[in-house]
C-alpha cells in the first residue's frame, strides 16, 4: 500500500501565506476603490481595484481547498472510503496528494483513481478567478496607457 499522506507542514504554510495574499490583495482592493470613490474614478481605477478583489477570491478559494487536506491517516483513508463506490471501497490501495491543482486521489486496485477531500467547486474557482484577476489586470495596465496617451495628444495639441 503505498500512502502519501498530505503534509501538513505544507499545508500550514500554503494556508498562512494564501491568507497573507488574500488579506493584502483585499486590503489594496478596497483602499484602491475607497481613496478614490467608485462613481468617480476611472476605469483604470476600478479595473486594479476589481482585479485585487477577485486575486483576494482566488487566494482564499485556494486555502479554503487546502483546509480540506489537513488530515490525518483516519480521516484520510474515510474520505477516500466516502469518494469510491461501496463495492471497491475495500481495494484502496493508497492515496496521493497533488497541491497544484489541489487533490487527494485514492487509488482503487483495478478500478482506478478517485478524487476526495477537496471540494469539486475549488480547483475550477481558483482557475477562473484568477484567470479574471489577470485579465482585469492587463485590462488595467492597457486602459492607463490609452489614458496616458490621450493626455499626451492634449498637451502636445495645445
Amino acid at each position: 500500500m503505498s500512502d502519501s499522506q498530505p503534509n501538513v507542514l505544507a499545508v500550514l504554510v500554503i494556508v498562512l501565506v494564501g491568507l497573507a495574499v488574500a488579506g493584502a490583495l483585499a486590503v489594496y482592493g478596497c483602499t484602491t476603490l475607497a481613496r478614490h470613490g467608485v462613481r468617480r474614478s476611472g476605469p483604470a481605477v476600478l479595473l486594479r481595484g476589481c482585479a485585487a478583489l477577485a486575486g483576494c477570491a482566488a487566494a482564499a478559494l485556494y486555502v479554503w481547498g487546502a483546509v480540506h487536506l489537513i488530515r490525518d491517516e483516519t480521516m484520510t483513508d474515510q474520505a477516500c472510503k466516502e469518494a469510491v463506490p461501496s463495492a471497491q471501497a475495500a481495494g484502496i490501495e493508497g492515496y496521493s496528494v497533488s497541491y497544484v491543482p489541489l487533490q487527494l486521489d485514492c487509488h482503487v486496485k483495478g478500478a482506478g483513481t478517485y478524487a476526495a477531500a477537496v471540494p469539486d467547486y475549488v480547483n475550477p474557482g481558483v482557475m477562473a478567478l484568477a484567470l479574471l484577476a489577470a485579465v482585469l489586470g492587463i485590462s488595467a495596465g492597457f486602459a492607463t496607457e490609452l489614458r496616458a496617451r490621450a493626455d499626451f495628444r492634449k498637451e502636445t495639441s495645445s
